[in-house]
């Protein structure tokens, strides 16, 4: 501050008339009354009591006397397993057997001339499905069920 500035002040100053509670007022801003005070500190004091007994109460009974909850897994069935399969020109024998190794399935109703068939194909699905697409393709009546 300057000298100026010193020397307002110290030209104007009066005992009481800068007050804070006036100046508070002029603002718009009430200054809360002794009761009000002790309300709201009663009230923090309340909230803090309560959430560091829930904070005990939780660690004390969080894991004393919790059943244990067992799960099962079951396994997901051949006959729904979703798996990639590829072939090139191969025969109806080498299909249904690379199915049967890939899908862990037994596939039945075979037809006698299976070594006439041949397929190029790019599969991914349930082993139902393939034998379904292929019985389409080839007008044949095999069947899949698990092993």
């Amino acid at each position: 501050m300057e000298n100026k500035d010193i020397d307002f002040i110290a030209r104007r100053y009066r005992k009481g008339r800068f007050r804070a509670d006036a100046g508070w007022r002029r603002l718009g801003i009430t200054p809360l009354s002794i009761w009000k005070r002790y309300r709201v500190a009663a009230a923090v004091a309340a909230t803090v009591v309560l959430s560091a007994t829930a904070a005990l109460i939780y660690q004390e009974y969080r894991t004393v006397d919790m059943p244990q909850q067992s799960v099962e897994i079951r396994s997901i069935s051949p006959l729904a397993e979703i798996k990639v399969i590829d072939f090139e020109n191969a025969s109806l024998s080498e299909v249904v057997k690379k199915i049967e190794e890939i899908y862990n399935v037994t596939v039945e109703n075979l037809p006698e001339n299976d070594n006439v068939y041949k397929l190029s194909l790019h599969y991914e699905g349930t082993p139902t499905d393939l034998i379904g697409v292929i019985n389409d393709i080839l007008n044949t009546q095999m069947t899949v069920t698990e092993k």
